[in-house]
């Protein structure tokens, strides 16, 4: 880059929105991680609550045991289903009540990937201004004629 109207000021202004634009860049790829994580999770509470809706008792079925690990059952009791709250504390719910936990988890998953959105959308602007800001030096660092 040229030393021209204040070249060392310029080139600091430079750097200054590189650091800045790899930061947003870094903060984007965090988000895009973020949105593919809810994406599987929410994969996850489709399947179950197609499940859940589907349950009959008498149904044969692969029970999850662990670590991938499945056995064949049959349902027994499906009235009364175990939910995992957390910390392996487990609650009592019907099979309406647990679709409408799943529901209740949907959404809150859709309000957090709408954040993600607007987020990203304001980075993206950001990084559009930086660009902006950028072009603009070059033009005030490049020698008069």
């Amino acid at each position: 880059m040229p030393e021209q109207k204040g070249g060392s000021e310029i080139q600091e202004k430079f750097e200054m929105l590189a650091a800045e634009a790899s930061y947003h860049q870094h903060y984007a790829k965090e988000i895009e991680n973020q949105m593919r994580a809810i994406a599987q999770v929410e994969g996850e509470i489709d399947r179950t609550l197609q499940a859940l809706k589907e349950l009959k008792t008498g149904q044969t079925s692969l029970f999850n045991i662990g670590s991938g690990i499945f056995v064949k059952g049959e349902t027994k009791e499906v009235e009364k289903l175990l939910v995992n709250v957390g910390a392996n504390v487990f609650i009592e719910n019907t099979q309406e009540q647990a679709i409408s936990l799943l529901e209740e988890k949907k959404k809150e998953l859709n309000e957090a990937k709408e954040d993600l959105v607007k987020s990203m959308e304001a980075i993206s602007n950001r990084l559009k201004e930086i660009d902006i800001e950028a072009r603009r030096l070059m033009k005030e660092s490049e020698p008069e004629e």
